[in-house]
């Protein structure tokens, strides 16, 4: 038990620390940071203040979202209490990587006085479809970016090296295990299975809620686009608000910031703090890697974007556990 214990201790909360302050030591181990200094200076904080602003109309969308699949659900939570929840989920998961979606689901039950794997399926269903967003958005970029994306792979030797991770052996055996464990799940008398089926069928319960509510899925579908229209709009807020980034969008047009915005997005899904590190990583290789551009410009530019990003957290976290709940 112990030995589990601290497997699960090391993957969820060493080594999300140790991946984003590993990035952070590479990225910034040559950084000169007068030049971050003078790239602040020139900002136009105008902009950058639209770009926090759409991020946080963004988070209050997605609460009112989540409360439409729970009010499928037969629960009826506040909307302040709703914005605490997404408030929180960004403040916890600063400080400890993927406890935040925990942290939510457990606020929420407390707060509702409902099961926790209701709640939890609900979020499942909310992620999911982000997650689907995402995945469109990508493929829609990559294709229309396809000359530009080609030409990366090529020089990068991309392909190789996606097909050496996937023939790994500790790839296949990982899979392996994976499906030894499904079919556990699904067919084994053990109690622990028997749990593990009977959690399942309470998450899938509060997951099929979205798909099985009488009203509501126009403005669900409503609120779905605003969240990533938010997102989306500032990122370009952040971008323009930079000189040398706005000159590179200038030159090579929506395209360009799309794409820094869905390779950012897709570095998300590394467990890191907040995505600090392999957020600024991912959108230095889109806008050094494939659109030229210098790479201590990109690197100001995403420490400046990080920074104002981590202060809105830590601001809406403050606010989320001084107020109490119920107001």
């Amino acid at each position: 038990m112990t030995q589990k214990i601290n497997l699960r201790t090391i993957l969820q909360y060493i080594v999300p620390p140790i991946i984003t302050v590993g990035l952070c030591i590479f990225l910034y181990r040559d950084m000169d940071w007068t030049e971050v200094m003078n790239g602040l200076k020139s900002c136009n904080f105008l902009l950058l203040s639209l770009f926090l602003i759409c991020n946080v109309i963004s988070m209050i969308a997605r609460a009112m979202r989540w409360r439409i699949q729970l009010r499928a659900m037969g629960l009826s939570p506040r909307f302040g209490e709703m914005l605490r929840s997404i408030f929180g989920t960004y403040a916890v998961n600063l400080i400890f990587p993927r406890l935040g979606e925990i942290w939510r689901c457990t606020y929420m039950s407390k707060v509702t006085s409902s099961p926790f794997s209701g709640i939890f399926g609900s979020m499942i269903a909310d992620r999911l479809a982000d997650t689907l967003v995402i995945f469109l958005m990508s493929v829609l970029t990559f294709m229309f970016a396809a000359p530009a994306m080609a030409e990366f792979a090529a020089e990068s030797d991309l392909a190789a090296r996606l097909t050496a991770i996937i023939s790994s052996p500790w790839v296949i055996f990982g899979v392996f295990i994976l499906f030894i464990f499904c079919i556990l799940c699904i067919y084994s008398p053990a109690r622990i299975f028997v749990r593990i089926r009977q959690f399942v069928n309470k998450m899938w319960q509060g997951f099929t809620a979205l798909f099985t509510m009488e009203r509501g899925q126009g403005l669900w579908l409503l609120l779905t686009a605003i969240i990533w229209v938010g997102y989306c709009a500032g990122m370009f807020f952040s971008l323009y608000s930079f000189p040398p980034t706005a000159a590179l969008l200038a030159s090579n047009g929506f395209l360009c910031g799309l794409l820094a915005f869905i390779f950012g997005s897709l570095a998300m899904a590394v467990p890191s703090n907040g995505g600090i590190g392999p957020w600024q990583a991912a959108v230095m290789i889109c806008l050094c890697g494939i659109y030229g551009m210098e790479p201590t410009a990109a690197l100001t530019f995403a420490t400046i974007n990080v920074a104002f990003s981590t202060l809105l957290t830590i601001a809406l976290g403050l606010y989320t556990f001084a107020v109490p709940s119920g107001r």
